[in-house]
């Protein structure tokens, strides 16, 4: 695994090993194809021009995905995500000092048009207030003309969908973001959640 720091963003490639986001993807479309999880319209009630995607929500313990390699799925992806969290702990050494756990993940597919349009950050009000840190793994790598980056305001930064990269960035408002439209014959596939503070 390699790794990348600025701006209080990291980014990891090659956490997993060659086949395990294809796997991933394979799982999301079986699932959706049995009608497993929504779109943001019927789900969330958003406007197409705010957000659009199709998503599957999950946490640790009601997954059930195949096993890949021999190995339980689930697992090894919270492994992977609990390794890019050491790295950002040693080198965002603060981190060290708060306490936080991880136990959900949502599965997301863009297609054409699709995206997050709107400038957000993951931590809000209610239910939201105790995020400390959002993840993203990109389970495929998309063109450069099929767009798709996910693009942090402040940090004036884009990050290029590539396979088997993890994104871990902090969820509060500085880390303002979006997911900008895929175009063309594309779909992004990614899997993203949050840290929360104990």
């Amino acid at each position: 695994m390699k790794s990348d720091y600025k701006d209080f963003i990291g980014v990891y490639t090659d956490v997993f090993p060659k086949g395990f986001c294809e796997h991933l993807i394979s799982q999301f479309e079986h699932f959706q194809s049995k009608g497993a999880g929504t779109d943001r319209q019927k789900g969330e009630g958003a406007r197409k021009h705010y957000k659009e995607d199709y998503q599957i929500n999950c946490n640790a313990f009601n997954c059930s995905f195949e096993g890949f390699e021999g190995n339980n799925s689930v697992s090894m992806l919270f492994q992977g995500l609990q390794a890019c969290f050491e790295e950002y702990s040693t080198e965002i050494s603060v981190v060290k000092n708060i306490q936080m756990y991880c136990s959900n993940l949502k599965m997301q597919k863009t297609t054409s048009g699709g995206g997050y349009h709107v400038w957000h950050s993951e931590q809000g009000n209610g239910d939201q207030a105790n995020r400390g840190l959002a993840y993203m793994l990109y389970l495929n790598s998309l063109p450069h003309e099929a767009n798709g980056e996910t693009e942090f305001l402040y940090q004036q930064r884009r990050i290029t969908p590539v396979e088997n990269t993890m994104v871990l960035w902090p969820a509060a408002f500085t880390h303002a973001h979006r997911g900008n439209p895929v175009y063309g014959d594309n779909a992004k596939y990614i899997v993203t959640g949050w840290f929360y503070h104990e």
